[in-house]
């Protein structure tokens, strides 16, 4: 077990659960997955999957081999960081995760660093998915309570929510569209306390899918005030909600030294700040 490419393809099958989704995430085909795999065992002498009607699942071997695996993992990510962090060339690629809600906001601010620094280029991972810093981003723009403590990084501003409805209907007692998921977020737990009989007419996925839904619906529902106060379609039910989290701009502590890690922070900082009130809905 010497090769590092054994233990990342056992987690990748392992996580996904599929040797499609496994070939798919590594780049390569099931068949090659399915050769790798059985070659890996072999050498341990050991069955770490068994295939049952849902996928690859664990066998004992496998569960006891898990936690080392990602100890391996967490080794080869934080000696990559170690050298990044130590880059002082303000050049290559800047891989930044961002909510997909967010992205009419930060989009303008990320085209204004590209034409003042032609040698750094921003990759846009526009996902509600939350990755793993110093794994798969390298910079982070998130709403939280409390960020992780492997991270650094500047607290923005408030988030607030507020309750919107389409600018054509009139008054309060509007039915409601409700969240598929946000079951957790501050927003939807708010609702539930202050409107706890609320039946929805309709179930909507996600921030953006409310929005392109509210304007025509003749409902009310949740929204940050970033996205629902500069719609011209929409307009404000009631009084904000109070916010309990916060917007975060992070970055792994391991890179806090790469030059070219520091200098798209240092240009979205001040930016972002400058767009508090848009964030927080004053």
């Amino acid at each position: 077990m010497e090769r590092w490419d054994d233990l990342r393809l056992f987690l990748t099958v392992a996580r996904k659960g599929t040797l499609t989704a496994a070939a798919a995430e590594l780049g390569v085909n099931a068949s090659t997955v399915h050769r790798r795999l059985g070659a890996f065992e072999v050498e341990l002498g050991l069955q770490l999957f068994e295939k049952g009607p849902r996928g690859y699942g664990l066998t004992h071997a496998g569960e006891s081999l898990l936690p080392r695996a990602e100890e391996v993992e967490e080794a080869m990510y934080a000696a990559t960081r170690s050298v990044i962090g130590h880059d002082q060339q303000a050049t290559g690629e800047v891989r930044i995760t961002v909510p997909v809600a967010l992205l009419p906001v930060i989009s303008p601010h990320l085209t204004a660093f590209c034409a003042e620094h032609d040698g750094i280029c921003p990759a846009v991972l526009a996902d509600d998915v939350v990755f793993d810093l110093g794994r798969s981003a390298d910079v982070a723009l998130r709403a939280t309570a409390q960020p992780l403590a492997t991270a650094i990084g500047r607290n923005l501003c408030g988030l607030f929510w507020c309750r919107y409805a389409s600018h054509l209907s009139r008054g309060d007692e509007l039915p409601w569209l409700h969240y598929v998921d946000l079951d957790q977020s501050h927003a939807v737990q708010w609702r539930k306390q202050v409107f706890p009989s609320s039946k929805p007419m309709m179930l909507v996925q996600g921030v953006v899918g409310m929005h392109a839904v509210l304007a025509d619906s003749g409902c009310q529902g949740l929204l940050p005030c970033f996205l629902g106060d500069v719609d011209p379609r929409l307009r404000r039910v009631g009084t904000r909600i109070p916010a309990e989290n916060r917007l975060w701009l992070l970055i792994h502590a391991d890179l806090r030294r790469a030059a070219r890690v520091r200098a798209l922070v240092d240009f979205l900082v001040p930016r972002l700040i400058a767009e508090k009130a848009r964030f927080e809905g004053t």
